[in-house]
C-alpha cells in the first residue's frame, strides 16, 4: 500500500470541509494540507430549498469542485474506506493510505431513503418529493406549481437532520405560493413530524406555533414516516409514543429522509454509541 503524509487531512469537500482548508492555508502558509472528496461537481445545498419553491434553477446551486479548491491544497479525489488512528492515517478506497498530524472531519451526513419502507421506489413521481436531493428537488417545483388541490403532507423524521429547520421552509413556500395562486382555499396543509414539537428551542417553537396556527396547518408530532404507498398515495407512520399505525392520504408527499452519520464513520474507531464523531461539546475535538 502506498502512503503519502501530509501535516492536515481533511476527509470531506463540502462547504465546511473547503472553508476549514481555506482558512487553514490562509494561517499557516507553506503547510501542505490535503482535502479528501470523491465528488467532480460541489453542490451549495441549502439552495435546494429554494429550488423546491421555484425561486432559483439547480444549476445555481453546482459548481465544479476543482474551481472550489483553495489554491495550495491538495485535492485528493478519493474515498475514504476508514480510518487507523492509533496510526494516525487514513485509508482510500483507491489503496492509497495518508498519513497526518492532524485530521478534520467534515462528511456532513447520510440520507437512508431505504429506511422508509417504498420510498426509494416512489421518490421522484406519484407526487413524492424532496429538497434534499439534487435529483428530487426540481421535482417538488413540478409537483408545488402543477398542484390544483388536495392534502399536501410535509415530514420531518426523529433523526438529526441537515438544517433543522429545511422541513418547515419547504412548507412554508408551498403553502405561500398556494395563497399568491388562490389555490389555498383548496389545499389541505399537514405537517407530520417524529419530534414532540415544531421545534426543539422553547423560544423558536413558540414563535412556531403562531406560524402555523396563522397559516391554518394540521401538525401530528411523534409520527415517523415509515412507508410510503406511491400507486395508492398513502404515508404510513408509527406513533412514537403507542407504536400505533397511523395512514395518511396525500396529494402531494414531501419527505425528509432519516439521517445518519455515513457508515464508514459508524463503523469506525471515531465513532461514539450512536455512530456519529465522538467529540467534545465545546471544542469539537475527539475526545
Amino acid at each position: 500500500m502506498s502512503q503519502r503524509h501530509f501535516p492536515i487531512v481533511i476527509v470531506g469537500g463540502g462547504t465546511g470541509g473547503i472553508a476549514v482548508a481555506a482558512r487553514l492555508a490562509e494561517k499557516m502558509p507553506g503547510q501542505e494540507i490535503a482535502l479528501i472528496e470523491p465528488s467532480e461537481t460541489h453542490y451549495y445545498q441549502p439552495l435546494w430549498t429554494l429550488v423546491g419553491g421555484g425561486v432559483f434553477p439547480l444549476e445555481e446551486s453546482a459548481r465544479p469542485e476543482a474551481d472550489q479548491i483553495p489554491p495550495d491544497v491538495v485535492w485528493v479525489q478519493d474515498y475514504v474506506t476508514h480510518f487507523e488512528p492509533e496510526a494516525k492515517r487514513v485509508v482510500l478506497k483507491g489503496g492509497e493510505a495518508l498519513s497526518y498530524d492532524q485530521l478534520v472531519v467534515s462528511v456532513g451526513m447520510q440520507l437512508n431513503w431505504k429506511q422508509v419502507d417504498g420510498l426509494a421506489d416512489t421518490i421522484g413521481k406519484n407526487g413524492v418529493c424532496s429538497n434534499y436531493s439534487p435529483q428530487y428537488a426540481p421535482y417538488t417545483w413540478e409537483v408545488v406549481r402543477n398542484f390544483s388541490g388536495g392534502t399536501a403532507l410535509f415530514t420531518q423524521p426523529s433523526t438529526p437532520i441537515k438544517c433543522g429547520g429545511a422541513p418547515q421552509k419547504a412548507l412554508y413556500l408551498t403553502e405561500d405560493y398556494f395563497r399568491k395562486e388562490g389555490r389555498r382555499s383548496r389545499c389541505k396543509m399537514v405537517f407530520a413530524s417524529g419530534l414532540a414539537a415544531i421545534f426543539g428551542v422553547p423560544k423558536y417553537r413558540k414563535a412556531l406555533e403562531k406560524v402555523v396556527a396563522r397559516k391554518q396547518i394540521e401538525t401530528h408530532f411523534r409520527h415517523e414516516l415509515v412507508a410510503v404507498k406511491g400507486e395508492q398515495k398513502q404515508a404510513i407512520f408509527r406513533h412514537l409514543d403507542s407504536g400505533e399505525e397511523v395512514n395518511m392520504a396525500y396529494d402531494m408527499l414531501h419527505v425528509v429522509p432519516p439521517m445518519s452519520a455515513p457508515d464508514f464513520i459508524r463503523q469506525s474507531p471515531l465513532a461514539d454509541a450512536g455512530g456519529w464523531v465522538e467529540v467534545h461539546k465545546y471544542t469539537l475535538q475527539h475526545t
